[in-house]
């Protein structure tokens, strides 16, 4: 009975499960149309939204340019009624854009006075304005030029100031077409621009039997809300997708559309794909269900003659002596003889054919069958369970009444398993008493082992604290100098050449000073583990003392191999490391020595490298260099520089420079940018390059900045209140100056509008001491001064600092600016860095524009502002004043005009 009930259960659950199936399946289709729907209106009202801003931007400049004509002739000197110089005029301003193709002026009567190119004398329009209610604009067409043959627009604006003239510029509606469909129209989408009466006025692909009638049911009659709509098409009954939006003109309207076949065609290729999925697993299913149903059959009959067999079986095992058990291929009970049971006295209640095996074990064990299994019972279990599942082997076990058995498992031809139990309690006592024996001498020798072993680690102890460093767990410099002088020694006899580099952390006494020396000392672990997996033979490391380093080079190519070496230690070295809580980015300076082969010495190569590595820091940091024999020079030559650095502020050697930026949108001029430079009385021009990370390593940056912060507060006050002054600030002013007090001090002395104030942060700045940075800066942020981040994207970039610190500008580096117009991939992250700014509420500078390129690539990426060589050098206070004013006086009479 129970088998027939199983067989009723899976065909009703099969019938179910298929049902389940198609009413997903349903859903799911109707599901997907839905979202396909719905991303084919947004993509097509996106679409229309574009082509509407690019026509209104051309029918704007258009009209900007009919407007300014007044203005531009009285600045000329000339009037309407002047010709020859009208038409050099219109023929000056028509070349300046491609917006459209002739600029006419006419009379009252129609008659053309002037135009862009040139005309019969008294040639007339191919319409009457006076019919036009042109109040102040208007639009005429199409109509077809008639030396051209192109279908144009005429763009009418009555000029108040010439009584009785009319300004008319011709459109080329070809050309306007194309402008419109560079927006990026999708493929098969037709673009058309509609009267509201219905007349076409132009199309995308063109209709030339269509262009300029009116049709009935043409959809420009529809309402140009900018929503999308479903449309027939009254001859072929063909359904599409449509949307009208509006322009500045009324009398012009953009209409899109596409045909849904094509919008959905995707969606009914996945339609189809997913109803032959949910059809072949529906088959599937049914399939499985009619083979479970066959096998619960025939289960059924192996199960009946199981039951004639286990009887025959009882019979036969109740004769044995030792303990027998039987479990089927399930590893549940078949059957046990009554000495098993005796055996087994506590687990008997448990021992019950149908039982399984893990699950009579588990009883038994917690019911105490097996007395050594109090301390860990689960182990017991998977022991026994171990043995029985492998079919093989032996196992022996405690009973409560002291009695010893030995568990053997063997399996059978079906897949079952048989197992005996035989008491083995005298054959344990004698064993027991012979281990014990054993094991007394067994520890007389271990001990005196102990203590050998002992000794020996003892001295190895010893000898590893006198040769290494503790802190890094590197040798230290007595051993280095060993091996050293031992790797000379190999590199002569075996054709090499050896390299000593010698490296030390770029400003890491910044790190104790700022955050601590137990920050610092896991800072150190954590540079010896980097600087270990660069070096193939980690025994070629050391640490030398505080933060310096060496690494031996054995190579037949030198300087190159140790070069390359380099190179792969200052990126890894140069990754930001996350200590203690703290975000830490520092850098390493590497000095390289090759040993010649007539010169040996270890102590003289240490010395050039330790020469070479002060040269690769004048250099910058951050870099390797080589050793040469002029390097004495160079250094004594930086010491120099050091030296007339204490008393260029005293001796007013520095000046300021101010570089001009300007907006994009409006291209006014917005603000300078205030840069230091040192003219020395003997050297002359000092490159801020050479001379500004000497400051920084000498911390004279400080009072440096002061000076550079109260002195352009000072020059920003002789220019107009809307300009902004930008001043740059260094790592070093933010960890060691009082900052938030010198900003403040110098806006209270100049009387500045705080609001007129940018500090200039790089990206190292934020990966210094963040956390202190952070509360500066907000400080900072609360007196009303704009915090801007520079070189953005030349460091370690992170967008986290975007987030967590209170920036208001971004600045582009000009790399990426440079290379817009030249790589796509540089137009791509700065379209990214501009859109992600603007989400956060920030403006963008686009750094070293030098091209008029650029300056479009910039404006067209929507950064904000620009800087570089095409918009202004870097000029004298004095200059960018006259330069502010006149801006300014250029900037009201456009206005003015306009």
């Amino acid at each position: 009975m129970i088998w027939h009930r199983l067989k009723l259960t899976v065909a009703t659950g099969t019938a179910i499960i298929l049902l389940i199936i198609a009413a997903g399946t349903a859903a799911l289709l109707d599901q997907a149309e839905r979202a396909a729907m719905l991303a084919a209106r947004i993509s097509l009202e996106r679409s229309a939204q574009a082509v509407e801003n690019a026509l209104n931007r051309q029918l704007l400049q258009v009209h900007g340019a009919l407007a300014s004509l007044p203005t531009l002739f009285a600045a000329s000197s000339i009037t309407p009624m002047d010709p020859s110089a009208v038409d050099d005029v219109l023929r000056g301003l028509n070349f300046q854009t491609l917006a459209y193709r002739d600029l006419i002026l006419v009379d009252s009567h129609d008659t053309i006075l002037a135009s862009a190119r040139r005309r019969p004398s008294g040639q007339k329009l191919p319409f009457d304005t006076r019919t036009l209610n042109i109040g102040p604009a208007a639009l005429v067409g199409p109509l077809r030029n008639a030396i051209t043959g192109d279908w144009s627009l005429y763009v009418c604006r009555s000029l108040v100031a010439w009584s009785g003239i009319t300004a008319v510029a011709e459109v080329p509606l070809p050309t306007l077409m194309e402008l419109l469909a560079e927006t990026g129209i999708p493929p098969g989408v037709k673009l058309q621009l509609e009267r509201p009466d219905g007349m076409l006025v132009a199309s995308l692909p063109h209709n030339e039997t269509e262009t300029g009638k009116v049709r009935p049911s043409a959809l420009g009659t529809h309402t140009a809300d900018g929503k999308a709509f479903v449309a027939i098409n009254p001859v072929t009954g063909e359904r599409s997708l449509a949307i009208v939006r509006g322009s500045l003109y009324g009398s012009l309207r953009v209409v899109l559309t596409a045909p849904l076949t094509k919008l959905l065609s995707d969606w009914k290729r996945d339609r189809d794909n997913t109803i032959a999925a949910a059809t072949v697993g529906a088959l599937l299913i049914a399939a499985f269900s009619l083979a479970l149903i066959a096998a619960l059959r025939q289960r059924e009959k192996v199960e009946s003659e199981r039951s004639r067999s286990q009887k025959v079986l009882v019979n036969a095992i109740e004769a044995m002596s030792e303990g027998f058990v039987m479990w089927d291929e399930n590893d549940r009970l078949v059957t046990c003889n009554e000495r098993y049971r005796d055996l087994y006295r506590i687990s008997a209640p448990f021992i019950e054919p149908g039982i399984s095996f893990e699950e009579l074990v588990r009883k038994a064990a917690q019911a105490g069958q097996y007395p050594e299994a109090k301390d860990d019972l689960e182990g017991l279990i998977t022991s026994m369970l171990q043995l029985h599942h492998r079919g093989r082997g032996s196992l022996e076990r405690l009973l409560p009444d002291g009695r010893w058995v030995l568990m053997k498992e063997r399996r059978t031809a079906d897949g079952g398993t048989v197992g005996t139990r035989t008491d083995i309690t005298p054959l344990k006592t004698m064993l027991r008493e012979l281990a014990e024996a054993n094991e007394r001498a067994n520890e007389a020798t271990a001990e005196a082992h102990r203590q050998n072993a002992a000794l020996t680690e003892r001295e190895r102890r010893i000898w590893f604290l006198a040769h290494h460093d503790d802190l890094t767990r590197l040798p230290n410099r007595v051993l280095f100098r060993e091996r050293l002088a031992s790797a000379l020694g190999k590199a002569t006899a075996e054709g090499d050449k050896l390299a000593l580099l010698y490296l030390d952390l770029d400003r890491f006494k910044d790190v104790n000073d700022t955050l601590g020396h137990p920050v610092g000392d896991a800072l150190l672990r954590t540079v010896a583990e980097r600087l270990s997996n660069c070096v193939n033979d980690p025994d070629r490391v050391a640490r030398l003392g505080g933060d310096e380093f060496a690494v031996v080079s054995l190579a037949q190519n030198q300087p190159a191999d140790a070069e390359q070496l380099s190179a792969k230690i200052i990126e890894e070295l140069g990754q930001p490391y996350s200590i203690l809580g703290h975000t830490i980015s520092v850098s390493a300076s590497i000095g390289i020595a090759v040993a010649m082969p007539e010169s040996q010495d270890a102590d003289a190569l240490l010395k050039q490298a330790d020469l070479a590595l002060y040269q690769a820091k004048g250099k910058g940091r951050a870099r390797f260099c080589a050793f040469e024999p002029g390097m004495d020079a160079h250094l004594r030559d930086r010491l120099a520089i050091e030296g007339d650095l204490l008393h260029a502020l005293p001796g007013e050697q520095f000046e300021l420079v101010y570089q001009p930026i300007y907006n994009l949108a409006s291209e006014r001029l917005c603000g300078f940018e205030a840069l230091l430079r040192w003219r020395h009385p003997i050297r002359g021009f000092i490159s801020p390059a050479t001379f500004i990370p000497i400051a920084e390593d000498t911390r004279l940056i400080v009072d440096i900045g002061l000076w550079v912060l109260r002195r352009a507060c000072h020059d920003a006050c002789l220019l107009p209140d809307d300009l902004k002054i930008a001043i740059n600030l260094s790592p070093i002013q933010l960890a060691f100056g009082d900052i938030v007090a010198a900003v403040s001090q110098a806006l209270e002395e100049s009387g500045l509008n705080p609001a007129r104030l940018e500090l200039e942060i790089t990206e190292t700045a934020l990966f210094t001491n963040d956390q202190h940075n952070l509360e500066v800066l907000s400080r900072l942020k609360l007196m009303g001064v704009k915090i801007v981040l520079d070189d953005f994207g030349t460091g370690y970039s992170s967008l986290s600092h975007l987030h967590l610190f209170p920036l208001d500008k971004i600045k582009i580096d000009q790399l990426f600016v440079r290379d817009m117009t030249l790589r796509p991939e540089s137009a791509i992250i700065v379209n990214a860095i501009a859109m992600l700014a603007f989400r956060l509420g920030m403006t963008t500078t686009a750094e070293g524009i030098e091209t008029t390129e650029q300056w479009e690539a910039a404006r067209r990426s929507g950064c904000t502002e620009a800087q570089g060589y095409l918009l202004g050098k870097p000029i004298s206070i004095d200059t960018a004043v006259t330069i502010a004013a006149a801006h300014r006086c250029v900037t009201e009479t456009v206005s003015g005009a306009t």
